[in-house]
């Protein structure tokens, strides 16, 4: 997919937030594009493909975290927290609360997009958890498979507006407190002393920037 596509469907994923499905020019010309460039690469002009297109660009982009980052040899815990920072900084290209009310009149959609989003973090998260075992950093009676389900489930709640309502949470408040919960559970006394070390340098470097 060329930049230029990958724009369009950022700003249809930010039309979508605002107004719904149903496309007009003067709303679309409020986040920067217009029917003509929408036709230009939807020319079928049917919905589906362009709720799928932007379903697909939720999906990439948090996928992006981990092409950008080369972890060999990172801590594991290193590595939870940049992802935990690069989540919340990108929050909203990548936070299916956004996207949530495509859910209602495309479900088969959003399921699949919400299984595969989930198995690529699942994946994820085991490589992790066993990693940071093998460093010394988490216990050894850790299971990754329910950690990584235990982070998911988790995770999905935090993109739940029923649960959080956005006007009474703040995202970033709401994830350092899950990350917390996760790292208490799985990090060994040397792994939960390091994390808060590394949390307080990452909370320095992200205020002077």
């Amino acid at each position: 997919m060329n930049d230029t596509k990958c724009e369009l469907i950022e700003r249809l994923r930010d039309y979508v937030h605002r107004y719904g499905l149903t496309l007009s020019e003067e709303k679309l010309r409020s986040v920067g594009t217009s029917l003509a460039e929408v036709r230009q690469y939807f020319p079928d002009g049917a919905e589906e493909d362009l709720v799928a297109a932007i379903l697909e660009r939720e999906r990439v982009c948090f996928e992006e975290i981990f092409d950008e980052y080369n972890f060999d040899g990172w801590n594991a815990i290193d590595i939870m927290l940049l992802v935990g920072d690069e989540i919340n900084k990108r929050f909203f290209y990548l936070s299916p609360s956004v996207t949530f009310k495509l859910a209602n009149p495309y479900p088969e959609l959003y399921r699949r997009h919400l299984s595969a989003r989930s198995e690529f973090i699942f994946q994820k998260i085991k490589i992790n958890i066993e990693k940071g075992m093998r460093q010394g950093m988490y216990k050894n009676d850790v299971s990754s498979e329910m950690v990584a389900r235990m982070y998911i489930a988790k995770l999905n709640d935090m993109h739940n507006n029923e649960i959080y309502p956005p006007e009474g949470f703040e995202f970033a408040t709401i994830f350092n407190s899950m990350i917390d919960g996760v790292i208490r559970t799985i990090t060994n006394g040397e792994g939960w002393d390091y994390y808060k070390q590394r949390k307080q340098f990452y909370s320095v470097l992200n205020f002077n920037r």
